[in-house]
């Protein structure tokens, strides 16, 4: 077996392959050729060739290797003649050491599909659901009693329609080893630019999300990894003198967590140097000089445009596009980034995103007669605006008491530029506007959560600031699926006074 350039990119792996193969006999395994120097080294590009052999030439085997086919050049030889499979030496460690066999692969059960016909069929699905959510309004618009048998029937469907959505986007899922394998490389290559040891672990790289998530990944996972080797570990003679072995650790995992998956990148470094970080708030004007921001506050101050502690300019930092380009790539596929630091023993970062970027869940919300979707992983909880806990700001902006503490308050509709005015009393929805903190988003009608397909603005329209697609509800309305933290961005008190004074 030669591996082609597609081999790994196609998600085959040779450890399980020879895993597998131990359920058809596999006797022993040898590798010939020689890998590259680091510099020339491409993960690509197998340079090394596997010879396996097996005890019997059972029927199953062409079935076996017809998988890998397309992707790696295999070629069958008869040991009884005297070829290559003969002269090799038997050395079972891999064997031996490897779990047990995946279960044998019968003829017929691998079949490589072209991308777009997937596509088109979880777009289909996601027209059913639509079509399913339309039936079940109308019905209940109807009065039909709840336990006859038309609404049994269409609870039937609903739950085979989740079966058949389920099943459709585990087609499309991918383990989260194809953006995890190229950080092993990245970490090589920047502890020779700046003459630090460091090790990388990796953990759950079996962890299945969609496939399109695992594209958007690789470049926050990409900074994020450039972040803890240049601004998280610390030299070898720092580490030495601090007590700590000089090979600094970097930890990649995934895992599941509902219907999410979060996703961490950690560091046994320095931890975040919040007197430089606030140096640098107060030489940017970030913070003035008065202020006085908590510990979280201030990590949270890396994720601001452009921020950098680098001195100097390099290859790997100092330019100005870092991990604010990750929040706001996470964002933009509906999930949100944590971060958590403990001086001298590392800085850890969490992404948590969902499944699939087809079906999302939302919370469907009413301004005037529009109805709007915010995505329910930024919804905290949602409060209700009375005398008793709205305030206001000597220059007019509105606030809302919550638990002791005062958070800013902002009116949908002025936000997104509808005409009417809000009421004395309503509806707030307290968001996770990121970079923006919490906000209290003041709506006219909470009507409740719900699962949502996602429909893109620009493939018919063009980009819109502040929406991040749309949606068709139950009762046919086309519904805009908010984009909070740009919304919220945009809504700042000190831009309006800015735009006003224009």
């Amino acid at each position: 077996i030669l591996p082609g350039p597609e081999f790994h990119e196609s998600g085959h792996d040779m450890l399980r392959l020879i895993r597998a193969a131990r359920a058809h006999g596999l006797t022993s395994v040898t590798v010939a050729g020689d890998l590259p120097p680091p510099e020339r080294f491409d993960p690509d590009d197998c340079a090394l060739a596997w010879t396996l052999s097996f005890d019997d030439r059972v029927p199953e085997l062409d079935a076996f290797f017809e998988v890998y086919a397309e992707t790696a050049s295999v070629e069958a030889l008869d040991a009884a003649a005297g070829g290559p499979v003969a002269e090799a030496k038997s050395d079972p460690e891999p064997v031996a050491e490897a779990a047990e066999p995946a279960p044998a692969t019968p003829r017929g059960t691998s079949l490589r599909v072209d991308t777009a016909r997937i596509d088109r069929l979880v777009n289909l699905v996601g027209e059913l659901l639509i079509a399913q959510s339309v039936l079940a309004q109308r019905l209940a618009e109807t009065g039909v009693r709840p336990g006859s048998d038309l609404n049994r029937a269409l609870d039937g469907m609903s739950r085979q329609l989740r079966d058949l959505q389920e099943r459709v986007m585990a087609i499309r899922a991918q383990p989260v080893s194809v953006a995890f394998r190229r950080m092993p490389a990245l970490v090589r290559d920047l502890s020779a630019k700046l003459g630090k040891q460091a090790r990388l672990t990796l953990e759950g790289e079996r962890t299945e999300v969609d496939a399109t998530v695992i594209a958007e990944l690789v470049d926050p996972l990409t900074h994020m990894i450039r972040n803890a080797m240049d601004h998280g570990l610390e030299p070898p003679e720092v580490r030495r003198a601090a007590g700590k072995p000089e090979e600094g650790h970097i930890h990649l995992a995934a895992a599941h967590r509902g219907d999410h998956v979060c996703i961490s990148v950690s560091d046994d470094g320095g931890g975040i140097d919040r007197d430089r970080v606030l140096v640098r708030a107060l030489e940017r004007g970030i913070l003035a000089r008065g202020d006085r921001p908590t510990p979280d506050e201030i990590d949270n101050l890396i994720f601001h445009p452009g921020f950098t502690t680098a001195d100097e300019v390099s290859s790997v930092s100092g330019r100005g596009v870092g991990m604010d380009v990750v929040r706001r790539r996470i964002v933009t596929l509906g999930g949100r980034c944590t971060l958590s630091s403990t001086p001298g023993q590392g800085t850890r970062f969490d992404i948590f995103l969902p499944l699939t970027l087809a079906v999302m869940d939302g919370m469907t919300v009413r301004v005037g007669a529009q109805k709007y979707v915010l995505p329910l992983s930024s919804v905290v909880e949602a409060v209700r605006v009375d005398d008793t806990n709205a305030r206001h700001l000597p220059d007019g902006n509105p606030l809302l008491e919550r638990r002791g503490a005062f958070i800013r308050q902002v009116s949908l509709r002025r936000a997104l530029g509808l005409p009417g005015r809000d009421p004395a009393t309503g509806i707030a929805v307290i968001i996770d506007a990121e970079d923006a903190g919490q906000v209290a988003l003041a709506v006219d009608e909470l009507i409740g959560q719900r699962q949502v397909v996602l429909k893109s603005l620009e493939e018919n329209f063009h980009k819109v600031p502040g929406v991040s697609g749309a949606t068709i509800l139950g009762d046919g309305q086309v519904a805009l699926i908010l984009d909070l933290p740009r919304l919220m961005q945009a809504s700042r008190p000190d831009r309006e006074l800015a735009e006003s004074a224009l």
